[in-house]
């Protein structure tokens, strides 16, 4: 009975060390939240509308022009949740993909999954017979 014992024993000792020998998955980030723009006035412009992510997440963003029209893609005042502030994109093109780390963390208490900061954004058709400009916007949560 005692060498079965140790054996067993032996047995759970040898899983636990080949186990904590294993390397851990990190966990992966997000897929990049694409945002298409359109040109759809019902739409604000973007088939995303309003876009939000999980603060600390990794969560990243790209636009996608859709439209044959030059766009400009801008964020004021320095007031972007990504490296910069104004982007550019030709007829069909796709943006890189930008890290959404430029957001403040949230404040102490803030209720999990409301969003805690407003980044609005304009989209500009340049060379659109009406020039249209469309305001769609995104947030981090907690």
């Amino acid at each position: 009975m005692r060498k079965a014992f140790g054996i067993v024993l032996g047995c759970i000792l040898l899983c636990g060390l080949v186990m904590a020998a294993l390397p851990a998955t990190p966990p992966q980030p997000p897929p990049p939240t694409t945002i298409t723009i359109n040109g759809n006035v019902a739409t604000d412009g973007v088939d995303t509308p309003w876009f939000d992510w999980k603060y600390g997440s990794g969560a990243t963003v790209q636009w996608v022009n859709s439209t044959p029209y030059h766009c400009q893609i801008i964020f004021f005042m320095g007031n972007s949740p990504i490296s910069v502030n104004a982007l550019h994109l030709g007829p069909g093109a796709t943006s890189v993909v930008y890290p959404l780390n430029k957001a403040p963390a949230p404040p102490a208490g803030w209720p999990t999954g409301k969003v805690y900061k407003l980044y609005k954004y304009q989209v500009v058709l340049a060379g659109h017979p009406t020039h249209p400009t469309f305001d769609p916007g995104g947030g981090p949560r907690p």
